[in-house]
């Protein structure tokens, strides 16, 4: 193990502890990130979950979430987010990537990556962002044969979840339809992003016997208090683009004074220390392991 490397739970896999906070009913924040820096942040915040935002990793590749990642990008991904934080993953896992094969092989990849959670959606391939418009999505029986995939192809216990884009297309009805047939193919939570109020959060968490995931996106959807959604009985309330928007809108803003002014002094409270920087990346800690590795020679 290298010694920047937080230990994990050692009584409790990755999955058990998700399972654990999904049961609280209590609308858990997760917030999400695309890298192990911020999983890293996210840990050290306090939260108890990490969350690997699909829309976030595409963005930080500079593309836009309309499935151009691979199955190998994302694990990839979610495998330093896991190394790093040490916290349970729930991770992005699209449509599966393919074919029922496919779902298979990015199920075990994600296992190996240690992932705690995945989810998987009911859009037609190539997909798209929730959030974007001209989404398709397949026919209960195609659903169905991802959802059996995945669940088959579970070797541990990773949280298989099932998530409908059928909110934006459907009303809350057909979620709340699509969602009950998740729940009694067998998955262990169901995910419905762009609800809108606490009324449809509430009808959703009735009409299920699963935990269910809420996503969050200030800038498009009515925001809620921690405590209004956990009032719901929502399992898990997910931040999947919070950091990055914040995260582009500094940088541009950085990035136009520099080009118009010649200095980024106005912006120097926004940035952290270079060497607080260097500590929470772990250099002390890795200069203690090597000492203790040299004063044993």
């Amino acid at each position: 193990m290298q010694p920047s490397q937080a230990l994990p739970d050692a009584g409790r896999s990755p999955a058990a502890q998700l399972r654990e906070l999904l049961a609280r009913r209590a609308a858990v924040a997760v917030p999400g990130c695309h890298d192990a820096l911020g999983a890293r942040l996210i840990a050290d915040a306090g939260f108890e979950a990490v969350y690997l935002s699909g829309y976030s990793v595409a963005a930080s590749h500079g593309q836009p979430d309309i499935g151009l990642l691979t199955m190998t990008q994302m694990a990839a991904h979610a495998a330093a987010l896991v190394d790093t934080a040490a916290l349970p993953v729930v991770a992005d896992a699209d449509t599966g990537y393919g074919g029922i094969a496919n779902i298979a092989a990015t199920v075990r990849a994600y296992e190996r990556a240690g992932v705690a959670a995945l989810h998987l959606e009911d859009q037609q391939n190539p997909k798209r962002c929730g959030a974007m418009a001209s989404k398709k999505l397949v026919g209960d029986a195609e659903m169905a044969e991802r959802l059996r995939a995945a669940l088959a192809a579970r070797r541990g216990d990773i949280v298989i979840v099932g998530r409908t884009d059928a909110m934006t297309i459907g009303g809350i009805d057909e979620t709340i339809r699509r969602c009950r047939q998740m729940a009694a193919l067998g998955v262990d939570a169901v995910m419905a992003p762009s609800l809108a109020s606490l009324e449809e959060m509430r009808a959703l968490v009735d009409a299920v016997d699963v935990p269910v995931m809420h996503t969050v996106a200030e800038t498009v959807r009515p925001l809620f208090t921690q405590a209004e959604l956990a009032a719901t009985g929502l399992g898990l309330a997910l931040y999947p683009i919070t950091l990055i928007q914040a995260i582009v809108k500094l940088q541009r803003t950085i990035l136009a004074t520099l080009r118009e002014q010649g200095t980024t002094a106005p912006h120097l409270d926004a940035m952290i220390p270079l060497p607080e920087l260097t500590a929470l990346l772990g250099a002390d800690r890795d200069a203690a392991f090597e000492n203790d590795i040299v004063s044993r020679g």
